[in-house]
This record gives C-alpha cells, structure tokens and sequence, in this order.
C-alpha cells in the first residue's frame, strides 16, 4: 500500500499592525485605512491587510440627514 504524502502549506508571513503601516507596500491613504481597520493587537497577512483595505473602501460614506 502507498502512503498519502501531505502536500506542505506555503507557509504566510504575517505582520503586526505597525509593521504593516512601517512597510513601503501600502501608500499614505491605505496606511490611513488600515490605521482604522485593523486591531492594535492583531496579526495579518499581507493579503489581509489588503482585503481589509479593499472592503473599507466599498463600505462608502454614510450621510447623515
């Protein structure tokens, strides 16, 4: 009989919040946006920083009336 061998996971780096507005990768705006959407004490991929920065986006701006 064979065995299965297990495919190895990429391994994702993942980032504190500091870190991800200290890196050259986001501009000033999206800095600004992840300021807001992310957590002080979270830790994020890269990859989710910028789904976090995209949904920010298509949530809008709400009127007040």
């Amino acid at each position: 009989m064979f065995k299965k061998k297990k495919v190895a996971q990429p391994v994702q780096r993942t980032f504190s919040k500091a870190q991800l507005l200290a890196a050259n990768r986001f501009s000033g705006v999206e800095k600004d946006i992840l300021h807001v959407a992310l957590t002080d004490e979270g830790i994020y991929t890269a990859a989710q920083a910028e789904q976090a920065v995209q949904s920010f986006i298509q949530r809008g701006v709400k009127e007040h009336g």
